[in-house]
């Protein structure tokens, strides 16, 4: 009976052996599955090598609520018709390209939310054990073991909010970069109507030196002017044709600044309607807006989403001094044959670290934002009041001239019949046309000035544009 039992014993030895080796690898395989399942594929892509800017005005269509600058009411965009400061705010919001690249960091955002959110995967560990030196009663040894780190699910909440205040400041500040933008492309449109204004004035009194030096050469040829007022009538007529040119270069530039602003070419055609209607604030109405400032502007408004981030941040670095706790179970076999299931758990002594110098750090941090928001808001406050003394000062200016404006106008045309008439000089008609000019420009730079420093009130403010002026829809056009 003994030899029979012997190879009995020595079959069921290897396959013994070999049950437990097969076990593992079977198992491995759906577990990489799964795990393979889910994992992310990388696709690269390239950068461009070319500008995108438009060579024509896109139709726009814009659902409500899509836009959120103060004050714009539902608005028709037909990039047919000539664009008024309207049009041109609605295209930069949409079409700026600085905008478009601030939107994707919003998503960046939103994704470290998402990942905040996540909770952390456990640690699987498997260690096989191979014998090398055979033996009765010996085999190969493993383990595999599961584990979870509980400190983690601590902090999450915190790590959360965080987050999620984070995102939130992150769409404020890109808010706040649309009424920047808005706000430079109505500047843009104001500069430019203005000049357009400016040059109207300069070639009409361009057209009157011209046809003037054109009758007094005439008048040198036949005998009938001395060289004196010739050289006189050229020297204004160069003059013109100086600051003509100027300030069509400066048009140019302004026109190309305005294109490129709203995602256009720089020689892509752009109409502009001249009409520009901005109301006066009242004193009244700015100190209104004043005091409501820290719940309307968007700036001050991330940067109080931004503290509140911090704070979620204090309080996680303050619960993070927690012993760090991690559990586990252990499933083994030793290289007996023995099996064996434990319990494993690894707790941090907070004894030489205790996260004290993380706690420390946000707590700085905390105070450097709460001071960076006082500093702002402080900032705030002086700027809009800077630009309510500019903006009285110039209108007392503006009104003056325009006053004085049509005295000095009459008195020009007087000069204009008397010249005619060879009773005065004509550096002094001159002299009096080029102070008419002068004071002509004068005005249009004043009202420049004011709509400009209009535009920044209401933008620091957050107030409505215009009577006709809140979010919005942008309609469909061309």
């Amino acid at each position: 009976m003994k030899p029979a039992t012997k190879p009995l014993r020595a079959s069921r030895r290897p396959e013994a052996q070999a049950r437990p080796r097969r076990r593992p690898a079977r198992a491995a395989v759906p577990l990489a599955a799964a795990l393979l399942a889910g994992c992310a594929v990388y696709h690269p892509q390239p950068l461009p090598t070319a500008p995108d800017l438009a060579q024509r005005i896109p139709a726009l269509t814009v659902a409500p609520g899509a836009l959120h600058l103060p004050g714009l009411r539902p608005h028709p965009f037909d990039p047919a018709a000539p664009l008024d400061m309207t049009d041109v705010a609605i295209l930069a919001a949409l079409n700026n390209p600085q905008l478009k690249a601030a939107r994707l960091q919003a998503g960046v955002a939103r994704a470290q939310l998402f990942e905040a959110r996540l909770l952390p995967d456990p640690q699987l560990s498997l260690n096989p054990d191979f014998t090398t030196n055979r033996g009765p009663g010996l085999t190969n040894a493993w383990s595999i073991g599961l584990a979870y780190d509980l400190k983690t699910l601590i902090t999450r909440w915190s790590g959360v909010s965080a987050a999620r205040a984070a995102a939130h400041q992150v769409d404020l500040d890109l808010l706040w970069k649309e009424w920047q933008v808005v706000q430079q492309a109505r500047l843009l449109f104001i500069r430019a109507v203005e000049q357009e204004a400016q040059l109207k004035l300069l070639r009409r009194f361009q057209k009157l030196y011209a046809d003037r030096y054109a009758r007094s050469s005439r008048a040198l040829r036949q005998g009938n002017l001395t060289l004196d007022v010739v050289g006189t009538d050229l020297t204004a007529l160069l003059d013109a044709n100086t600051r003509v040119n100027d300030l069509r270069r400066k048009l140019a530039e302004t026109r190309q600044q305005l294109n490129v602003l709203l995602g256009l070419a720089p020689d892509a055609p752009l109409r502009l309607d001249r009409r520009i209607d901005l109301p006066a604030p009242t004193q009244a109405a700015v100190a209104t807006a004043l005091r409501e400032l820290p719940e309307r502007r968007p700036d001050l408004l991330a940067l109080r989403a931004g503290y509140r981030s911090q704070e979620a941040r204090v309080r996680q670095a303050v619960l993070a001094q927690f012993p760090a706790l991690s559990v586990g179970v252990t499933r083994s076999r030793d290289n007996t044959g023995v099996h064996s299931t434990g319990l494993g758990i690894t707790l941090t002594l907070p004894i030489l670290n205790g996260n004290r110098g993380q706690i420390a750090i946000e707590r700085a941090t905390r105070a450097r934002l709460r001071q960076e928001y006082q500093a702002r808001l402080d900032a705030a406050d002086a700027q809009v009041q800077l630009l309510w003394t500019r903006h009285r000062l110039l209108a007392a200016q503006l009104r003056m001239l325009q006053k004085n404006l049509p005295a000095l106008e009459s008195m020009a045309s007087k000069a204009h019949r008397a010249y005619e008439a060879r009773d005065i000089q004509a550096l002094v008609y001159l002299n009096l046309e080029n102070t008419l000019l002068n004071k002509q420009l004068e005005a249009v730079t004043l009202r420049e000035s004011l709509w400009a420093t209009r535009v920044a009130l209401q933008t620091l403010l957050g107030t409505s544009w215009s009577a006709t002026a809140a979010p919005a829809a942008a309609k469909t056009g061309g």
